[in-house]
């Protein structure tokens, strides 16, 4: 018999909002101007995993400009947000519709907090999640699951009726270290990964299908 899901816990990036080309964009700047070095996105991947900050503060070889650069990061990032971003009207109702079919939602992202406040301000989601959990927030970042961890014991929500839904293999990672149901969501018009050394337990190509799929549980209590 199929566990009636309660609780859900979102991926961020990939899963609810692609910020990769507004983060590209900024981090771009920053090196260019202070390193003279053109990046490009492949290289942001081959790095990616600490928060947008950190990756500013660990690979800038100008120390001096280190400050600097994570202040014009953040002001690019803030500005440019809105032409770079897509505002996802599926995303903000499938979060409307779940809120108000009574179930807990929970955010843990990769992101700093600083980059992930800007964000939801620039979505403007009419929705608050229970907790949010950011790469500032973990001692390890994913494929560990402290952040999950955290949620989990934050809230006093059981992973018996709580899943977790990202994009990527560090998500399916680290949903299998936390022992919850996992969900794959490849929706977005770019997928950070499409085949995972972890399968989850289902693959969503669409929004509304992983709506249905939620709501139907939900209405058989």
């Amino acid at each position: 018999m199929m566990r009636e899901i309660k609780h859900i816990i979102f991926d961020f990036d990939g899963t609810l909002a692609d910020t990769w080309p507004v983060m590209f964009m900024a981090c771009a700047g920053v090196f260019e101007r202070h390193d003279n070095r053109k990046i490009t996105i492949e290289d942001i991947y081959k790095v990616a995993g600490p928060t947008e900050l950190q990756i500013i503060e660990m690979h800038l070889s100008n120390r001096d400009k280190v400050d600097v650069a994570v202040s014009e990061f953040l002001a690019d990032y803030e500005q440019h947000h809105e032409e770079l971003v897509e505002g996802n009207v599926e995303i903000a109702e499938l979060l409307q519709d779940l809120r108000q079919a009574g179930l807990g939602i929970a955010l843990f992202t990769g992101k700093s907090r600083r980059t992930l406040d800007i964000s939801l301000a620039k979505l403007g989601w009419e929705i608050t999640f229970d907790q949010i959990v950011t790469g500032d927030d973990v001692a390890k970042r994913k494929p560990s699951a402290e952040g999950i961890e955290q949620i989990l014991s934050g809230l006093g929500w059981s992973r018996e009726h709580t899943v977790f839904v990202g994009d990527s293999n560090d998500d399916m990672l680290a949903g299998q270290e936390a022992g919850m149901r996992t969900f794959a969501a490849q929706w977005m018009s770019i997928v950070q990964d499409k085949h995972y050394r972890i399968e989850p337990e289902q693959i969503f190509e669409r929004v509304d299908a992983f709506k249905t799929f939620v709501l139907e549980q939900v209405a058989v209590r």
